[in-house]
């Protein structure tokens, strides 16, 4: 019986130094991922019709971004059976009515099994030359069009609709509308520019109240308000832009309407105004700013 299990172990390691395929039953889909190796230092695992390229014609391909090597040695199993004994006794009477008798008496004394000299290796090779490639042309995308920065809160709201999310947590302005929107916290405190100066409590917010109306704030170096000017409204100095929807606002039908607030070249921003039925305002929201303005003064020269 010894070398019978000796002759399975041995199939089963020979069969484990193998090329062998994962199957998508694993967790992999779109391609075949094979392990290979037949020594004890390396498996490799590689993938069918992997494009390495980058559409470049080269007598080798480019090295991937991510490089996985791991390798598992057993360099001894032993199995030790000491004092295995077996003994039967059978007794039998014919005449005078059949009498039989058995017995089996069956003992292992002590089973050893020794695995010694295992080692696992694993080396994991990552790239990110690419990766760093992709987020400073990101980074510069945003920096030559700020636009993109404010963009989130649109491109959340269409995948909301597309999924199926409720008009009611996509208009309200107080709510987030997925989990995709990116807004910043000059957009939610209603501030339309800033212009601030560290060399003095001179800082001024210049901010679409949820009245309509155009407050200046200024504020300590601390950023806390110590006076607010109304400067404007925005039926007087904004323009709408012509888009205009039924929302609902706070739980309460309204008028969402949109104007854009450009108060000297280079900025330009874009507000919701909500009105009920009869016109009144019932609250505002700066949605993005299209051109970013502001100054910002450390120390004087």
């Amino acid at each position: 019986m010894i070398p019978i299990f000796w002759c399975s172990l041995l199939v089963a390691l020979a069969q484990f130094g193998s090329s062998q395929t994962v199957s998508s039953s694993d967790g992999y889909t779109g391609y075949s991922l094979s392990v290979t190796g037949n020594d004890t230092d390396s498996a490799v695992y590689e993938t069918e019709e992997t494009d390495t390229s980058n559409g470049t014609v080269t007598n080798a391909s480019t090295p991937p971004d991510v490089y996985l090597n791991a390798s598992v040695s057993v360099g001894e199993i032993d199995i030790t059976v000491k004092n295995l004994s077996a003994k039967i006794n059978i007794d039998a009477q014919v005449l005078s009515l059949l009498q039989f008798n058995a017995g089996v008496d069956l003992s292992i004394n002590a089973v050893q099994l020794n695995i010694q000299n295992v080692t696992a290796k694993v080396e994991l090779e990552a790239r990110l030359e690419n990766l760093v490639l992709m987020i400073n042309d990101t980074l510069n995308s945003i920096d030559l069009n700020p636009v993109i920065a404010t963009l989130g809160s649109d491109v959340g709201s269409l995948v909301d609709t597309a999924l199926g999310g409720s008009s009611t947590s996509s208009s309200s302005p107080s709510s987030s509308t997925s989990g995709l929107s990116a807004r910043s916290v000059l957009l939610d405190e209603g501030i339309l520019y800033s212009v601030n100066d560290y060399t003095g409590n001179t800082h001024t917010n210049r901010i679409l109240d949820q009245a309509g109306n155009i407050v200046d704030q200024k504020l300590h170096n601390d950023g806390s308000v110590y006076s607010s000017q109304v400067v404007g409204s925005y039926w007087h100095d904004m323009t709408f832009t012509g888009h205009e929807r039924a929302v609902l606002f706070n739980g309460q039908s309204a008028k969402e309407s949109e104007y854009s607030y450009t108060p000297f070249n280079g900025f330009s921003s874009i507000a919701a105004i909500y009105q009920d039925t009869e016109g009144n305002v019932l609250g505002t929201r700066v949605l993005s700013e299209i051109e970013g303005g502001g100054s910002s003064t450390i120390a004087d020269d």
